[in-house]
């Protein structure tokens, strides 16, 4: 925190004074930047956008539980993203371990996608300790290949203490498959809570295997959050979308520097 601010009073007011616009990714970020001292007329919100035309011809279902020999019945909740302690992985460790011996879930697999970023030593220590290694999966990073995790999961859980604009989310989205996620900083902008998943506080570890178990018990109200959240990111993130919001941003500033030369 000591280093951003130091950034931020010798560069980052600067840039942003100097800007003709600033582009927030959502509207929490457009409050960040008010606070900064950028004027209103300044800001623009353009999210990130996802090409829909790689999710046209999704791979067969089956195929990622055949790959790791998860057998047909039981369901999935997949974790996608850096193992890092900021993404709140032990929380959803715990959260996993309470379905299991408290509210007896038993048809149901924990997999975890992603590349170590210092935090995976302690999260295999706790699931060791949680006595629940038999049941949760650790495949690495599926770098080109991660689309079949998402066909053949059940549930995306993203439990971040904190998060920007997480582009897993959007992936989930264009599979058709709800997410339940922390509410922290701009998570509720992309989450909609009860329309594309379910939103639970961030460290909540009975509040988020809830959450979970309601997702898998309720199938039909899954399946519905599933729609919604492919309409939203065909409506708001789809690639051609953002680069339209681009250019018309880009051509605005281009029109005032021509003005006021």
């Amino acid at each position: 925190k000591e280093l951003k601010w130091l950034y931020d009073v010798f560069f980052g007011y600067r840039l942003l004074r100097d800007a003709s616009k600033v582009i927030a990714l959502t509207q929490v970020e457009t409050d960040q930047y008010r606070r900064m001292g950028t004027p209103e007329e300044k800001i623009a919100i353009i999210p990130n956008g996802i090409d829909l035309s790689e999710y046209a011809e999704l791979p067969p279902k089956g195929s990622f539980k055949k790959k790791f020999n998860i057998p047909e019945d039981m369901k999935i909740i997949l974790y996608i993203g850096r193992i890092h302690k900021i993404k709140g992985i032990d929380f959803l460790v715990r959260a996993y371990a309470y379905l299991k011996n408290e509210m007896k879930c038993k048809d149901v697999v924990l997999v975890i996608v992603g590349p170590d970023d210092g935090f995976l030593g302690e999260v295999k220590s706790l699931v060791q300790s949680l006595g629940i290694s038999r049941f949760v999966i650790f495949t690495g990073p599926l770098y080109g290949k991660i689309i079949g995790a998402y066909v053949d999961s059940d549930i995306i859980v993203l439990p971040s203490r904190y998060e920007t604009f997480p582009n897993v989310v959007l992936e989930a989205y264009a599979c058709s498959k709800p997410v339940v996620a922390s509410n922290v900083e701009a998570i509720p902008d992309i989450v909609l809570h009860g329309k594309t998943g379910l939103l639970f506080q961030a460290g909540d570890v009975k509040g988020l295997a809830n959450a979970i178990a309601y997702m898998l018990t309720h199938s039909e109200e899954a399946e519905r959050m599933g729609r919604n959240a492919r309409r939203l990111v065909e409506e708001r993130f789809s690639i051609d979308r953002v680069v339209t919001q681009f250019e018309a941003l880009y051509e605005e500033v281009l029109k005032d520097e021509r003005g006021n030369a």
